[in-house]
């Protein structure tokens, strides 16, 4: 059994799908096992994904017939594979050659974590941009706790988990949330509350916007995700013990990573109200 699984959904990635497995195999930390989820390719995805598997032992790829939703995909991935830790990989993202070997040995170094993320490269087609790693060395909890909530990123859901961890998130995802906006950050909350997540200084991991229309939500649709996921947020907090003081400068905290990471309450609901306008003067 390979320390690491990797798992690979992809639906037509012909285009960029061979830069992300040469970037797999290109990792300086070479015990990996990769399972690419096959969601019913019918560009020549599918044909490029054979060839890897045929070529490196360490790939195996499926081409299922019936194409499912995307979760359902992401969710069939990790079902493959059976390792110490796991990690999911965008058929569009990246990562320099020391990125898995960083994230391998910062677990490693934090027994109690169950996540470990490094720093990431966002690329999209008219711009770059660098994010960093909080700080999480202050001496109160509720203040690293704020740094790292604060300052996480949405492509840490791509770091690597404890395997079990993996599915425990996953599990609590599906039955917690129904939206895709702002999923990743629905499994980060846990591991970022109990302070379970490593931080990698090894190579960065570079997500490629790919797909921009994947990323777009209505705004009467964003107020619906903020809604539950404030609800799944404030039920996390509930479960944890904190003093009164510790609660109320946590309530603080989540209102903020809230208005940065989910949807900013007031300026999407002017948007939702111009959205509602414009569909009645169409329907007029």
């Amino acid at each position: 059994m390979a320390k690491v699984g990797i798992g690979i959904p992809t639906y037509n990635g012909a285009e960029f799908i061979r830069e992300c497995l040469e970037s797999l195999q290109q990792q300086t930390f070479e015990d990996f096992e990769a399972f690419i989820s096959d969601n019913g390719s019918t560009d020549g995805t599918s044909e490029i994904c054979e060839e890897f598997a045929t070529a490196d032992r360490r790939f195996r790829h499926h081409r299922y017939d019936k194409t499912v939703p995307v979760l359902d995909n992401f969710l069939r991935a990790r079902s493959q594979l059976e390792s110490q830790y796991f990690m999911w990989r965008a058929d569009d993202d990246l990562a320099e050659a020391t990125h898995l070997a960083g994230l391998v040995q910062a677990l490693e170094a934090n027994p109690s974590a169950v996540l470990a993320v490094s720093s990431i490269r966002r690329h999209s087609d008219s711009s770059e941009k660098v994010f960093g790693l909080p700080s999480n060395t202050a001496s109160e909890r509720v203040d690293r706790i704020h740094d790292v909530l604060i300052g996480c990123h949405p492509s840490w859901f791509y770091g690597l988990w404890d395997w079990a961890t993996a599915g425990q998130m996953a599990d609590f995802l599906i039955s917690s949330y129904s939206f895709d906006w702002a999923a990743d950050h629905v499994m980060l909350l846990p591991p970022i509350l109990d302070e379970k997540v490593a931080f990698s200084q090894g190579g960065h991991f570079i997500q490629r916007i790919k797909r921009q229309q994947a990323y777009l939500l209505s705004p009467s649709k964003k107020l619906q995700a903020r809604a539950r996921y404030t609800d799944l947020a404030r039920r996390l907090l509930d479960e944890r013990d904190w003093t009164p003081a510790e609660r109320r400068a946590m309530d603080r905290t989540m209102w903020k990573h809230i208005e940065l990471r989910v949807a900013p309450l007031s300026k999407t609901k002017r948007r939702a109200v111009k959205e509602r306008l414009l569909s009645l003067l169409r329907l007029g």
